[in-house]
């Protein structure tokens, strides 16, 4: 584990991250720990700072703008890979709760158990201990389904995807999810890392797409279990504005996945789906304001 680096990425969730990396200490082992301020604008970077400021495990920066979810991450990756000559990286939301080490080990063995893995990812697990698999990996979208799969009235994660065992205990997917994966520090520099034009939402799918071109595979140690205390787009708990802004940068970045990646013709299909997840966000804001 001395050539892995973890990379924590926190904006305005100084708690969590607390959380996650304390957790990830207590395991004792030789990884290198990389939190990643992306600007949170609400003194995170000095809390995080104070906190690990004698723990030479961990090192905490921040990026030089908040340029969303890839440029932070990316910012982690070749900060590990230039000061520690990391040979592989790992991927974790601040929210991500890992159990015990053998979590990481597992992933580990499933990831260099044969030279075209790119990356590897578990299985999420919810607060009531089921196995999320169809929210853990997924198929890369046909076009029509890019448009199906941006109306909030559809769940696409009820739809099991394709994911073929490879060895025991281990399933090729397309797409891990972005929340926990480690991945071979070779491969994201030969795909050119995260696609920084995108600012949040779909960049594990980008990821997917980019690996296929180049040859590798990604894969899921099925033993790999974690727990994810992810807030969707639809969650109770989000303001009315909040939903709109999520579905929003959605939006936003499956209109460059279609111009970058698939058919700019796509986009105005893409709006109309766009338009009727506003009109629906607004027609249940109407009925819980008259019904509750």
């Amino acid at each position: 584990m001395d050539k892995l680096a973890l990379i924590v990425l926190n904006y305005n969730s100084c708690d969590d991250t607390f959380t996650c990396v304390d957790r990830l200490l207590s395991f004792e082992r030789d990884y290198h720990i990389v939190i990643v301020d992306n600007c949170s604008p609400d003194g995170s970077y000095d809390r995080l700072t104070e906190r690990y400021a004698d723990d030479g495990r961990v090192d905490v920066i921040r990026s030089d703008r908040n340029g969303g979810y890839g440029y932070g991450n990316n910012t982690g990756m070749r900060y590990a890979i230039d000061q520690y000559g990391a040979e592989t990286v790992g991927i974790l939301n601040p929210d991500v709760l890992i159990p015990d080490a053998a979590v990481i080990n597992t992933m580990l063995q499933a990831l260099y158990s044969d030279q075209t893995y790119a990356v590897a990812g578990g299985v999420i697990v919810d607060s009531e201990g089921h196995r999320l698999l169809n929210r853990s990996g997924w198929n890369i979208q046909t076009s029509a389904q890019i448009i199906r799969d941006h109306f909030l009235i559809y769940d696409r994660f009820k739809q099991a995807p394709d994911m073929p065992e490879l060895a025991p205990g281990i399933i090729q997917t397309d797409c891990v999810a972005g929340c926990f994966f480690i991945a071979r520090a070779s491969a994201m520099r030969d795909i050119g890392f995260f696609d920084e034009e995108m600012f949040m939402y779909q960049e594990e799918s980008v990821i997917g797409i980019k690996c296929r071109e180049h040859g590798f595979k990604e894969v899921i140690a099925v033993d790999a279990l974690y727990y994810h205390n992810h807030r969707t787009r639809d969650n109770a708990d989000m303001t009315f504005r909040d939903k709109i802004l999520a579905t929003k940068k959605d939006y936003d970045s499956l209109a460059y996945i279609c111009r970058t990646y698939y058919n700019a013709s796509l986009i105005p299909l893409l709006w109309i789906a766009e338009c009727f997840n506003r009109i629906y966000l607004a027609g249940c804001y109407v009925k819980y304001k008259l019904f509750g």
